[in-house]
């Protein structure tokens, strides 16, 4: 088995080899075949004459009468004479001389030259002939069964089988497609080979044990039966599992003693790993709050390791025979969750649900009970307990990791389990009350409840409000009630009376408060000129929409609408119009991204540097088509890279991360989504951050950063935000800086998209329009990066030993809602009163000045344009695609 998987994990030679003969006739040619030849492949094929067929007898009594004719050859049988007996034969039956073992196969994996078996092995030959084989995966079977196939045997089998041809020519395609792929190309991945954990055992017929296994990185309607010989390898997995069997313990509560622990140093751990004092503090917290019936949220800002301290109080329980515990998480980190208990807690039987129906009842068969004890008779009782409490105590697992989608999918099975803790990963998840997973949880019957989340207030106070509710339906009962007792945030006295409240609920700390020894980081933002191209873009998308700016009381969804395509056009130029031909080659392509874009020219100025200085970078964009971009960009460099959106799915999402972190990785690059790749990941072996588009919502962007600046970075970390000058984006980032300060010192609201008034909206695309239309070759106040520019900007010397102003801004306001530091600024709410009387007034004479300043800058274009057009269709011209 190991050789195979050895032989198996990277193809040696990337050649061709599995194309086919172009002069087999007995396949199409490559590239496939017509419909016409489709239609060919499937109909039957003629009889194959046996020479040693018996005529009209059974073959193998040699007696006549009531025979069962073979469909696809001339052997004739008596149907008790077939072992087994058939019973029905139909009319396309044949003899199991025809039935080929390929019938059974499930899917080709490879191909390569074999030596092909000798007929005389007293042959003098030198060398063995070499044959073409397939690597065959068997229905029903593992991949430590595949097995090689000639090609002559599989192409004798496809005469009589077509399906068989069909399915060399996926394979064939495949392969090409691999062809063209840089990565390498794995047949059977290790992973696969690995048993995972171990379900069920069950005695053969030969009296040999065998073993339900679940192998890494497959689904669990992928496991199959093994003999003990065949996994004898994986001793470890199969003492876990009767290690797993023999407890049959109850759960807690009834024989479990409740009792208050607090550890004054770190639990040992199996990985030899130690809490840090502060995680110390924050797993007597959750253990005193579990023991005093307070339900809590561990606020604790990104990075600063709030899934460790969980799971070594979830531990805790443990030792003391409390559980099962349920945690709910994104499903992307579950199986960082998975790998985390693995490291943490390994003595805890851990199981991830989550998967297709299938998947998801073999879980429940095989890991959520154990089987009913058949040797203990039933004594009847007056008042024998209900089916659900006998379960109940037959639950085999420690901890159920799940997903958000699950618990509202298979609500009717989760609910049944009394819970003694529910975990929440990404806890801010459940402010909104109207959202399903909110109701359905809180349905759940669950002892303790814990919400992880890293920014407990994103937007507003109501929020928070909502978090307690769901912990504390009693205490925090009525939202109402509480946002009018609160209405009145900024006076000392309610801030004071808020802080009682949440001071048992609430805990909260800061990365520069308790990791002194955690590297600095430090953030720039980088102003970046749009480049020419770019700009006569920008202002053929205002002119275009000149009606729609223009219009009093206008539509704010048309605006939105404007909004985003100008953020795209910042972006990139093919954003809004990609060339209509491939480029001629790499360089042309090269050129030809850069000459689009002003941010990818000073991107890729500082990449170079960059990789000559030996640093990893991670790059986030909100949008898909400007990860495509990028990715372009890095292959026209030659730069190995990875790559993750709301497109990569859990297992592979954590094979990539797994694959750019590995002590050997050669990956420079790590592409990411904002949103997907935000959440749950550390990807602290990197140590350059570049925001190549920034998030409406600023929290989005903080928890990107987080991904390299937090437990276990080395290094400075250096932070870059793109930002095009004189743009929307330059806007965008003045009134989200702006009402950070302001708004959030207050509690107020952080604006969103789809909250943005129409009045925001038009500051926004006005920004800088005015200068855009004048000064179009006024080059004195453009901004250029050259070497010396991008040599400082680079220099980590410059990182202080304490982060950004725009980190403390954000400290400040959260620390709002720290347990022990609940400040208010008197300052915050005059020049908060100050901005909205500034808001009311210029609101008053908004629609029609704005009118007015849409007009005198673009009437007269777009009346122009309008003329333009109208002319060039008159001359039978191509209309060109609206910008907008």
């Amino acid at each position: 088995m190991s050789s195979l998987v050895e032989r198996l994990r990277v193809r040696s030679d990337r050649r061709p080899l599995y194309t086919l003969d172009e002069s087999d006739d007995d396949l199409p040619p490559r590239g496939g075949a017509g419909k016409g030849k489709d239609r060919q492949d499937d109909a039957p094929a003629e009889r194959i004459e046996r020479e040693d067929a018996k005529e009209e007898a059974c073959q193998r009594c040699g007696k006549s009468d009531n025979l069962v004719s073979c469909s696809t050859c001339t052997y004739a049988f008596h149907r008790k004479c077939l072992v087994p007996c058939l019973n029905i034969a139909s009319d396309k039956w044949s003899c199991p001389e025809c039935v080929s073992p390929l019938t059974e196969m499930e899917k080709i994996l490879d191909c390569e030259m074999r030596d092909a078996p000798r007929e005389d092995t007293s042959s003098s030959e030198p060398e063995p002939k070499k044959m073409k084989h397939y690597l065959i995966k068997w229905k029903g079977l593992s991949h430590i069964h595949c097995s090689w196939v000639s090609e002559k045997e599989y192409l004798e089998a496809a005469k009589i089988h077509p399906r068989l041809k069909t399915r060399l020519n996926n394979f064939r395609k495949q392969m090409d497609s691999v062809e063209k792929s840089d990565d390498d190309f794995i047949a059977i991945r290790p992973e696969w080979t690995t048993v995972d954990r171990i379900l069920s055992s069950r005695k053969s017929s030969t009296g040999e044990w065998e073993y339900y296994v679940k192998w890494k990185e497959l689904t669990y309607d992928e496991c199959t039966w093994e003999n003990e010989s065949d996994i004898s390898a994986f001793q470890p997995q199969i003492e876990r599992f009767n290690d797993i069997q023999s407890r049959r313990k109850k759960s807690g509560g009834k024989s479990a003693t409740r009792e208050s622990r607090h550890f004054k140093e770190s639990p040992t751990f199996p990985s030899g790993g130690t809490l840090h004092p502060y995680q110390l503090e924050g797993l007597n917290f959750l253990r005193y709050s579990w023991y005093h019936d307070k339900r809590v949220i561990l606020g604790d800002e990104m990075g600063l390791g709030k899934t460790i301290q969980s799971i070594a109080f979830l531990a805790s329980l443990f030792e003391d025979k409390w559980g099962p515990h349920l945690v709910v998480a994104p499903l992307s980190t579950l199986r960082n969750w998975e790998r985390e208990f693995a490291t943490w807690a390994p003595q805890m039987n851990v199981v991830m649900y989550f998967g297709a129906a299938a998947s998801r009842e073999i879980i429940r068969k095989y890991e959520f009970y154990y089987p009913k004890d058949k040797s203990k008779k039933l004594k009847k009782k007056k008042s024998s307990p209900s089916n659900e409490e006998k379960k109940q105590s037959r639950i085999k697992f420690d901890v159920l990791l799940t997903s958000y989608e699950m618990i509202n999918m298979d609500s009717a099975v989760l609910k049944n389990i009394e819970w003694e803790c529910l975990v929440v990963d990404e806890g801010h998840r459940l402010k909104n009350k109207d959202s399903k997973l909110f109701g359905q949880l809180k349905e759940y019957n669950t002892r303790h409840r814990v919400l992880l989340t890293g920014t407990p207030v994103q937007n507003n106070l109501d929020e928070l409000f909502m978090l307690m509710h769901f912990l504390e339906g009693e205490s925090f009962g009525s939202i109402a009630e509480l946002q009018e007792e609160f209405k009145d945030i900024n006076q000392d006295k309610q801030i004071e009376k808020l802080h009682g409240m949440l001071k048992p609920h609430l805990l909260r700390r800061f990365k520069k408060d308790v990791m002194k020894e955690l590297p600095p980081k430090k953030e720039l933002i980088l102003r970046v000129e749009l480049t020419r191209k770019q700009k006569e873009y920008y202002k053929a998308i205002l002119t275009k929409n000149y009606e729609v700016l223009a219009r009093r009381n206008g539509g704010q969804i048309s605006l939105i609408n404007v909004v985003m395509e100008l953020r795209k056009l910042c972006c990139h130029g093919f954003m809004t119009d990609e060339p209509d031909s491939e480029p001629a080659n790499p360089e042309e392509g090269l050129r030809r991204l850069l000459d689009s874009s002003g941010k990818m020219q000073l991107l890729d100025k500082m990449m170079v540097k960059l990789k000559e200085q030996g640093h990893r970078v991670l790059i986030y964009s909100q949008f898909q088509h400007m990860l495509d971009l990028l990715e372009d960009y890095l292959s026209y460099r030659k730069w190995s890279y990875e790559r993750i959106d709301g497109k990569i799915g859990g297992a592979e999402r954590q094979i990539r991360i797994d694959r750019f972190n590995a002590k050997t990785s050669t990956r420079f690059c790590f592409l990411l989504s904002t949103r997907a790749g935000g959440l749950g990941i550390n990807l602290a072996t990197a140590d350059t951050v570049i925001i190549y588009d920034s998030d409406w919502n600023p929290h989005a962007d903080l928890q990107a950063m987080a991904r390299a600046h937090r437990l276990g970075q080395t290094s400075k970390v250096m932070i870059y935000r793109l930002v095009s000058r004189g743009t929307i984006e330059e806007r965008m980032m003045q009134l989200t800086k702006k009402k950070m300060i302001l708004e959030h010192l207050v509690v107020g609201r952080l604006t969103k998209a789809n909250n943005v008034n129409q009045e925001e909206l038009d500051d926004i695309i006005r920004y800088g329009s005015k200068e855009l239309f004048e000064d179009e070759n006024d080059e004195s106040r453009q901004i250029h990066y050259d070497d010396a520019a991008i040599e400082k900007l680079l220099d980590r010397n410059q990182v202080d030993d304490e982060e950004s102003v725009e980190d403390d801004e954000d400290d400040e306001f959260l620390k709002g809602f720290k347990v022990a530091n609940f400040e208010y600024i008197d300052e915050a709410k005059a020049l908060a009163e100050k901005e909205e009387a500034r808001r009311k007034a210029a609101a008053e004479a908004a629609n029609s000045e704005r009118a007015n300043y849409w007009d005198e800058l673009l009437k007269h274009r777009s009346d122009v344009q309008k003329v333009e057009e109208h002319t060039a269709m008159g001359k039978g011209k191509r209309s060109r695609k609206q910008l907008c």
